[in-house]
């Protein structure tokens, strides 16, 4: 991890000559301003696709059949396998890259933030990325956001690990080495600017976090309740990093009160959870079962773990975090979360989709590297999530609410097997 933010961005905007007609389109305010501070990854998707420049002008189109070809504009050749092989390929280059950000090329039929076959590969692979095109960059607001938000990425992507010295022992032979360890601290949650409770946690996706323990612990219901999630900024407070104040809205505004005298504000150990605080009861009529409707192959199953494992950027470096990873209905995986406790890196993944307004998740699979407790299942549950696998076992109680609540669980995905514990119809295969 280096001492400047990684950042990736269309190369034409350094001023590198690979547009269509052998021109670019320098910035200088990236390349002046910005760019003493960052590192640069430049990328051209069709001079790396072997287009080559100058070349035919490219552009999107929409095919018979609902699809978006990429054609050149005279000749109506499609490139549009090219373009997906290529990218299919550098976006998992990418995604081990470490990036902090994305600078793209809009109005480009790769690079165009919300339309281009390469950004919008990059942007599903990489969710919480800051990215933004170079047409943003002219409003000062929107370039502020979007450099504050690059630090911060790096400076959880820092905060994640620690460096130790450790001895290492050896054959009798004992040698002092360097090595990272997985930083745990705490994490305060306050509501309206009171203390709520206290989590062990990984910092990074610190609002997440908030978003998806407040939607477990049921304090909200949905992303309507959510008004505002922010770090503390008091400088006299040496631990302001490691403090969230939330706001809330409506309806559940109105039950702070009732919620903070009811909580005991304790530390949660970053293995405990929710520590088996509601019952299946209070579940029954809190939350309805999941629907039928998502079903998967066997041959997706088993490609979970690894998928999952080939993410854990963090973990390469510690041995010492826990991961979570949401997956399409094919395979694909949608968005992965690494922290010291389990369910945490669940909390922070559904988080995210709350704060997306994207919950409930019908359509997806959860995936952990882990055991599935009952915490697990609860969180999956709230969230929507049909189907939930794990590398290892499952609680009893966790194979008692799936069975309950109509949740596929999975469990012992190692090779070519795996159990199913409960409701084992949506595997198919």
């Amino acid at each position: 991890m280096g001492d400047r933010p990684r950042l990736g961005i269309s190369a034409c905007l350094l001023g590198e000559a690979v547009r269509y007609d052998g021109a670019h389109k320098r910035d200088a305010w990236l390349v002046e301003v910005l760019g003493p501070q960052v590192e640069w990854v430049p990328v051209c998707p069709e001079v790396e696709a072997g287009f080559g420049t100058p070349r035919e002008p490219m552009q999107l189109e929409r095919t018979p059949c609902g699809q978006v070809a990429l054609m050149t504009v005279r000749s109506r050749r499609d490139l549009t396998v090219p373009m997906r092989q290529y990218t299919a390929k550098r976006v998992i280059e990418l995604a081990d890259s470490d990036l902090d950000g994305y600078v793209f090329k809009a109005d480009s039929p790769s690079c165009d933030a919300d339309r281009g076959l390469f950004a919008r590969s990059l942007i599903e692979r990489l969710p919480e990325l800051p990215v933004i095109d170079e047409r943003a960059l002219a409003d000062p607001r929107e370039r502020q956001t979007f450099v504050e938000r690059v630090f911060a990425h790096h400076r959880d992507d820092n905060l994640a690990r620690r460096a130790v010295t450790v001895s290492h022992v050896s054959g009798g032979v004992r040698v002092s080495q360097p090595d990272r360890v997985a930083t745990e601290e705490p994490l305060e949650i306050r509501l309206h600017g009171r203390p709520f409770a206290v989590i062990m946690r990984t910092p990074g996706a610190d609002r997440a976090l908030a978003a998806g323990f407040l939607l477990a612990e049921r304090v909200i219901r949905s992303a309507d309740d959510l008004g505002t999630i922010e770090h503390c900024t008091d400088p006299r407070r040496s631990s302001a990093a490691n403090v969230v104040n939330v706001t809330l809205v409506g309806a559940a505004a109105e039950c702070v009160e009732r919620v903070l005298g009811e909580r005991r504000n304790v530390a949660m150990n970053s293995s405990c959870g929710l520590c088996g605080r509601q019952t299946l009861e209070s579940l029954a009529v809190d939350a309805p079962p999941i629907g039928d409707g998502l079903t998967i192959p066997s041959s997706v199953v088993i490609t979970l773990p690894d998928t999952l494992r080939a993410s854990q950027t963090v973990f390469d470096e510690t041995g010492g975090l826990h991961a979570a990873g949401l997956f399409s209905r094919d395979g694909k995986l949608v968005d992965v979360a690494e922290d010291v406790g389990r369910h945490n890196a669940v909390d922070k993944i559904v988080g995210r989709m709350l704060m997306r307004e994207q919950l409930p998740l019908a359509d997806h699979v959860l995936c952990v590297s882990g055991r599935t407790s009952f915490e697990i299942l609860q969180k999956a549950l709230l969230a929507g999530i049909p189907i939930v696998a794990a590398v290892s076992a499952p609680s009893s109680l966790a194979v008692d609410l799936a069975k309950a609540f109509g949740i596929t669980l999975i469990g012992f995905v190692r090779g070519q097997t795996f159990n199913i514990y409960a409701n084992a119809h949506r595997v198919l295969g």
